[in-house]
């Protein structure tokens, strides 16, 4: 039977596994916010979020039309979309005008866009001298919120398939609070020294709850350092019988969801940790937190600014600790 639903479609290039992650809040907000639309996604070349993060989306995004090839070329603007269906309504998540005058052309009832500072989107912010949101997540669900005229709704859970909560319950069992401490990141410059990671470890296990590391591949060496420091830590990415040989970006995320909170450098992990909802504590030293914070219903920064520089050494350990104990309301 054919659905019946208007559509919401929602544009991207391509996405990557980090352009991905900082979708998904924006794609939870739009299925709150359209309960009865049906959601396609539409990119230019291939996209994470129909691959590695599709199990994610499940009853979230009801269609993928990948690799359109919209956007690539001028010359398109001589050819027929090569997208024939009407949209109730249609985001443009990219701020090239060329391309949204493009996609202006698809046919649509109400089409939003940041492009321009608003000026090609039917409907735009009551302030219209306001700059856009400087971080790429909420910008992102700003598009959302002038679609729907209303505020953003984060509380959709992405879903993760029974098997992976089922192995994440296996790992990471209820009783002590479980704090997550993530302390890569793809470049070094951006991770808090190790040494401060095993300290807050500590304080952690001296408060009654468990630290659980979340380390990828990358980080391994560290593994020995952080069991001989704090024989009560827990690393469940470890167990590669349970999960296998590869690190996927859905253990993470199901993990996440036992958490009772984290700390996390700015990275990946940190965005991972988001798509959970975790109440989070992101630190950020060379990168921009303005722009790359975590949206998440709870959560604090702690800058290196704020502390003299931009070396994530700057940090102290009892700032991390009181931003942690303040949001999980823990007395320091």
């Amino acid at each position: 039977m054919a659905d019946t639903r208007p559509a919401l479609g929602i544009y991207s290039g391509s996405d990557l596994i980090g352009d991905g992650l900082f979708k998904l809040p924006m794609l939870r907000a739009a299925r709150a916010a359209f309960p009865g639309h049906r959601i396609v996604y539409l990119t230019t070349g291939p996209t994470m979020l129909e691959t590695g993060l599709r199990p994610l989306l499940d009853g979230i995004v009801d269609d993928f039309i990948s690799e359109t090839g919209i956007g690539r070329s001028l010359t398109e603007f001589l050819r027929p979309m090569p997208v024939r269906q009407r949209f109730a309504v249609f985001i443009d998540t990219q701020p090239v005008i060329w391309r949204t005058l493009l996609l202006r052309r698809l046919r649509h009832d109400l089409f939003v866009t940041g492009a321009a500072r608003y000026r090609l989107s039917d409907r735009r912010p009551a302030d219209r001298r306001r700059r856009r949101p400087t971080g790429i997540v909420r910008r992102l669900v700003e598009l959302v919120e002038l679609a729907s005229g209303r505020p953003a709704d984060l509380a959709t859970a992405l879903p993760v398939p029974p098997e992976i909560a089922a192995k994440a319950a296996a790992q990471l069992p209820t009783g002590k609070p479980l704090i997550g401490l993530a302390p890569g990141a793809g470049n070094r410059l951006k991770c808090w020294p190790l040494e401060r990671y095993l300290a807050l470890a500590r304080r952690l296990v001296q408060q009654g709850m468990s630290p659980v590391f979340l380390i990828g591949p990358a980080e391994s060496e560290w593994l020995p350092e952080i069991s001989a420091a704090v024989p009560e830590a827990l690393l469940p990415l470890q167990d590669r019988a349970l999960w296998g040989e590869r690190f996927e970006v859905l253990h993470t995320v199901a993990l996440g969801q036992r958490l009772a909170a984290a700390v996390s450098n700015d990275s990946g992990t940190t965005h991972m940790l988001a798509a959970a909802d975790v109440p989070l504590v992101t630190l950020f030293g060379p990168s921009n937190a303005d722009k790359f914070r975590p949206l998440v219903s709870r959560g604090a920064v702690v800058k290196a600014q704020d502390f003299g520089g931009e070396a994530m050494a700057l940090i102290p350990l009892d700032a991390v600790h009181a931003a942690l104990n303040t949001l999980i309301g823990t007395p320091v």
